[in-house]
């Protein structure tokens, strides 16, 4: 082959790439277009939805913490704590009352 050929050739592959890529799409489209909530996420396994809500949780959480103060994240942590032990002392006196 020459190289007029080989790029005549990869022009070609490419052209049928990106026309598959537009069905793809639009299959894609046309089936997001009709599915309800729970078709949709019946094509998505739970763990990958369980990992989108992760992420998105984290990517928020960043934001909120970006915006508070050292002072507001050090209360923060400390009611965290104190919520944490509060919850403890309470698990083991209801033990207690059994």
């Amino acid at each position: 082959m020459t190289d007029e050929n080989t790029q005549n050739s990869n022009s070609d592959e490419e052209n049928v790439s990106a026309e598959r890529e537009k069905a793809t799409v639009a299959i894609a489209n046309e089936f997001l277009n009709r599915a309800t909530v729970g078709e949709a996420l019946s094509q998505v396994s739970l763990n990958a939805i369980l990992q989108l809500a992760q992420n998105k949780a984290l990517e928020q959480s960043r934001k909120q913490v970006e915006e508070m103060s050292d002072e507001e994240v050090d209360k923060f942590l400390q009611d965290i704590e104190e919520a944490r032990e509060k919850a403890k002392a309470e698990a083991e006196e209801a033990e207690g009352d059994e």
